[in-house]
């Protein structure tokens, strides 16, 4: 008997009789029913040329895509039961978008968990009430050559649970909503019109495993279409290219798999295989079908090109299908890189060469479609994450549409492919996981099956995931074995699998440094580390990352990781005032159950792909190109894996103050990967203008001309300005307090001894009081850590503040010295401030800040805030920008001197939170459009923030969702000059602090700056460089 090898009859065949009393949506024992086998994802073409061009007319394909009749309802027991009969009328139905989830069509409610479960864990049950299941037809016709040939229908991904029909007959059901399942439907086809009818669940027993941080939306989200083929036809194929003779020669074994034993008639058919480097066929093979259904080839080619994610090498796999009559029956091509995967001595290599995993993990997400992803959106992808210098994606955690494995082979992307496998909800339970309950285990190797089995002939795919935060258990080792005797030229990892033998690599996820060295480098284990998730980029977050890999740049076994992650899972929407917003948690609507914050919102990018201000110093620190200072001389490393230097470009400049003062190349390095080199670089002699601070910057061009890395470093030609004499009319003091002259006038509040008025001939430069300022609206990361609460005793420090002393002192004819002493009674500190008021207006401002009780949580920020005019909106400073940094991430901003509007320095993050910050500023001005205004500057590096409204507005408020594009801008410009403001901290969102050294204990402090009024027409740049005595 010549059974077809695709049919898994077995599967539901196996349940007990108890369980087939079960509803099949509430039973892992069955996973699917009537399906075919799992094999490798190809599109089968009518000819060789055609499947080499991927020339869509010619595929044996056709699509379903498109308008489909759709019916909703609430729960199972209100679905329709028979809609499936040829003779069921849904002409008045509404209609739906294939692929589409149906909440993006307007039906049902949108849920983001992270954690927890969309409904009370009972597993295996799911909902009765809230369980709503979508109900799909349409009609279709079949070609007229598809005649005499078997179809089969291909549903990309139906998330959770479905049931099929083909023309009112029943075919099966199916669970798993990241990977492809096919069914032959030749026997109930029919010449004309056909019908197909699709019931979809949106929760099931599939979605106890289907609990990973995203939008939990239901409906058919890939493509469905119709596969026509020979009734004898290749069913599979699993292609191992790999490298030997030194990784210099290319090893192809190749094993075919039909879809059947032939029969006596089919005999003499024949199948070619074709190997082509780009035009040219460099292998050609041929198997005379028999008896066998399976072939297996193996070949040496020499000199092969390889693929790496630096120089992606690709070949073309031709398998070309013939008839007896010598006709081509179909033909299939799939692109082949030629690369081995191994760990020795601790560490991954590929092709032998150690790799760094300068990684990101990736959901699929699209700001208007959720799960639905275009071909053009997954390349723009890759084109981002190559500007970024990203090589490596964690596919979190489910498989991924197949067109992405392609591009990713294509462009070069290092992957690791996760099996759809997660149930984190189980440890808010007694239960804690799955994965150790042997009733499950089917569902678990279902799951593992169908990625491995679509995905294994892609060469980007350098690493099977087994799943991802469901605990460890006996499921998770058949798993494991079950790869491992399947594909022996990948690694598997699990993170959960920890230092047990059921990971071939060490991969945890957010680990600090200390804990990487004090816990996992000590441990005997010769195992490659590679963080399966690291550096959470929620909200303002991301710091601390250029810490991360210089330790990794130390120790080999430390080879990177995967940064969390790439993009928010937001949707664009416009909010009641007409703006549009990243919407995210309930934002979107919630029926049926809750919805996590913010948690949707911690890529890199926004949904859009523009980037946040974390992503320069993704870019910054995984560049491939450092040049360091070493000596008189300077160290360049190449930090490639495969790539010499030698036609890449690096330009030097020097500017001071904004100015380009002399600029050349340096001549090309033939720069092994790996490698690094000393080099004098003779600068040009300049005579530096007083005043002016001068940077060296370094600038890699790829052969393309892109600028792929840069550098920055201050050059010791600082030359001190000559003071000049003040001058000016004498001050007088007035006894409510007011210092001035004709050119200005100060005015120190008697009552509260705060700067509460300044004007400049006949403008007015203050709209409320210079006061110290302790706090800063909470980032995510502080609310992941409590640092709203903790450190909320800094929030209203100034309440019932004490005035202790105010003492007004004439110094001499160009100078009068003011002296407060407040006492902060609810954080028990003594804030002293001196100022001295020249007679041009100057105010220098001296702060000190004395606690008595040194225990008190650390400060959000120290520094001092006031209220300008809101025509003061121009800003310029000279200070590292353009975008906002912090202490823990500020490597990518370079010094120099920026201009730009007051609103263009906060960044509108999902949700609204501390913005517009900017780190080591040496003078920062507050300008109108006539150039008059006031700038602060300091001979020590200060901190600075604007904002063009409160800062209460970003204050974190659980009642109700906030959102950075809905802040809208008030009377007045919000202006910090800080001494500094603490860490954005990155290692996670939920606890982690900022490391030490970006934090702010509460311990005495001391900084300085002078404030100085800027009259119509005046340059700050110039401005900054008078000094007076």
């Amino acid at each position: 008997m010549y059974k077809k090898i695709g049919l898994l009859f077995a599967i539901s065949a196996s349940v007990t009789t108890a369980q087939a009393q079960t509803n099949d949506w509430e039973n892992p024992g069955k996973v699917a029913q009537h399906v075919l086998a799992p094999h490798a994802h190809f599109i089968p073409y009518t000819n060789a040329a055609a499947a080499v061009r991927r020339d869509s007319a010619r595929a044996a394909v056709m699509l379903l895509d498109g308008t489909w009749h759709f019916h909703i309802a609430r729960n199972p027991g209100a679905r329709p039961r028979d809609f499936y009969r040829t003779d069921f009328d849904v002409s008045q139905w509404k209609k739906i978008r294939v692929p589409e989830n149906w909440q993006t069509a307007g039906f049902d409610s949108y849920i983001f968990t992270d954690v927890e479960y969309p409904f009370k864990p009972d597993p295996p049950k799911v909902p009765a009430d809230f369980n709503p299941v979508g109900s799909y037809r349409r009609d279709f016709e079949l070609p007229a050559n598809w005649k005499n040939k078997q179809v089969w229908i291909h549903l990309g991904a139906v998330n959770s649970f479905f049931y099929l029909w083909i023309n009112g007959h029943y075919l099966g059901f199916s669970k798993d909503s990241k990977t492809p399942t096919e069914f032959d439907i030749t026997p109930y086809l029919k010449t004309g019109a056909n019908n197909v009818s699709i019931q979809v669940f949106r929760f099931s027993d599939g979605s106890y495993l289907e609990g990973q941080d995203m939008w939990k939306l239901s409906g058919i989200e890939r493509s469905i279409y119709l596969v026509a083929r020979p009734e004898l036809c290749v069913f599979d194929f699993f292609a191992k290219p790999l490298l030997t003779n030194q990784y210099k020669d290319g090893n192809l074994d190749l094993l075919l798999q039909l879809n059947r034993r032939p029969l006596p008639a089919e005999a003499g058919q024949r199948i070619r295989v074709k190997l082509l480097d780009k035009d040219k066929t460099i292998l050609t093979r041929e198997w005379q079908i028999e008896r066998d259904s399976t072939w297996e080839m193996k070949a040496v080619l020499t000199d092969i090109r390889s693929w790496n994610a630096e120089r992606p090498a690709l070949y073309t796999l031709v398998i070309t299908h013939y008839g007896r009559n010598g006709a081509e029956l179909e033909s299939v091509a799939h692109r082949i890189g030629f690369r081995t995967v191994e760990i020795k001595g601790g560490q991954l290599l590929l092709n032998g060469v150690p790799i760094h995993i300068k990684g990101v993990n990736r959901h699929e997400h699209d700001m208007y479609r959720a799960r639905v992803i275009s071909h053009e959106g997954m390349r723009h992808d890759i084109e981002v994450m190559k500007q970024y210098n990203i090589n490596a994606v964690r596919n979190s955690h489910y498989p991924d549409t197949e067109e992405w494995y392609d591009l990713c082979d294509e462009y070069g992307i290092y992957l690791v492919d996760e099996a759809n496998i997660e149930c984190d909800g189980m440890s808010l339970t007694p239960l804690q996981t799955l994965s150790d309950k042997p009733e499950w285990e089917q569902a678990y190797l279902h799951r593992t099956k169908r990625m491995v089995e679509r995905d294994k002939n892609y060469c980007s795919i350098i690493t099977w995931s087994l799943g991802n935060e469901s605990g460890f258990g006996d499921n998770f080792i058949t798993t494991y074995k079950y790869i491992k005797a399947k594909d022996n030229t990948r690694p598997v990892q699990y993170e959960a699998a920890g230092s047990n033998p059921w990971t071939d690599i060490i991969c945890p996820m957010y680990k600090s440094i200390y804990t990487l060295q004090q816990k996992y480098l000590l441990a005997n284990d010769p195992r490659p580390i590679i963080q399966c998730e690291y550096a959470h980029m929620m909200g303002n977050g991301g710091g601390n990352l250029l810490d991360d890999w210089e330790l990794f740049y130390q120790h080999p076994r430390l080879q990177g990781g995967f940064i969390w992650d790439f993009a928010d899972q937001t949707f664009l929407k416009t909010d009641a005032n007409g703006r549009q917003i990243w919407a995210y948690g309930a934002d979107m609507g919630t029926v049926g159950a809750t919805s996590d914050t913010s948690f949707c919102a911690d890529g890199m990018l926004a949904a859009d792909r523009t980037p946040h201000p974390q992503a320069f110093e993704v870019r910054k620190v995984y560049q491939n190109i450092q040049i360091k200072p070493a000596g008189t001389q300077w160290r360049i490393t190449n930090r490639f894996d495969f790539t010499n230097l030698q036609d890449y470009t690096i330009r030097w400049k020097i500017k001071g103050d904004g100015a380009d003062v002399a600029t050349d190349v340096i001549p090309p390095l033939a720069l092994a990967p790996g490698k690094d080199t000393l080099l004098a670089i003779a600068l040009p002699d300049f005579a530096p203008t007083a005043g002016t601070h001068y940077y060296l910057h370094f600038e890699t061009l790829s052969p393309d001309q892109a600028v792929v890395a840069t550098e920055q470093y201050p050059l010791p030609a600082y030359i001190p300005v000559v003071k000049q004499t003040m001058d000016g009319p004498p001050l007088q003091v007035t006894e409510d307090g007011t210092i001035g002259n004709t050119l200005f006038k100060a005015r120190f509040n008697k009552i509260t001894g705060w700067l509460d008025s300044y004007t400049s001939g006949n403008q007015s430069l203050l709209q409320s009081p210079l006061q110290p300022n302790f706090w800063r609206a909470a980032t995510d990361n502080d609310i992941g850590n409590s640092g709203q609460i903790r450190c909320g005793i800094w929030q209203h420090a100034l309440q019932n503040a004490e005035l202790k002393e105010l003492k007004i002192t004439p110094v001499n004819a160009t100078r009068t010295e003011v002296k407060t002493i407040h006492y902060l009674p609810t954080v028990k500190v003594t804030y002293t401030t001196t100022y001295t008021v020249f007679v041009n207006g100057d105010i220098n401002v001296a702060a000190e800040f004395m606690p008595a009780d040194t225990t008190l949580p650390e400060l959000p920020r120290m520094g001092m805030r006031m209220i300008l005019p809101p025509n003061y909106n121009q800003v310029s400073w000279l200070g590292r920008g353009p975008f906002d940094n912090y202490q823990d991430r500020k490597y990518a901003a370079d010094v120099d001197v920026y201009m730009m509007p007051a609103d263009a320095l906060f960044h509108p993050y999902p949700r609204a939170q501390e913005s517009g910050h900017r780190t080591d500023v040496r003078w920062m001005a507050m300008q109108d459009k006539d150039k008059s205004g006031w700038m602060f500057l300091s001979d020590t590096l200060l901190s600075a923030g604007v904002l063009h409204f409160d800062m209460a507005q970003l204050d974190f408020d659980r009642r109700q969702n906030k959102h950075g594009h809905s802040i809208l801008n008030d009377n007045g410009i919000w202006w910090d000059i800080d001494y500094l403001q603490q860490g954005v901290g990155g290692d996670n969102s939920w606890g982690a602090k900022p490391h030490p050294q970006y934090q702010l204990p509460c311990r005495p402090y001391q900084y300085s700056f002078t404030l100085r009024r800027l009259t119509p027409g005046m340059n700050a740049v110039q401005q900054a460089k008078l000094s007076f005595e």
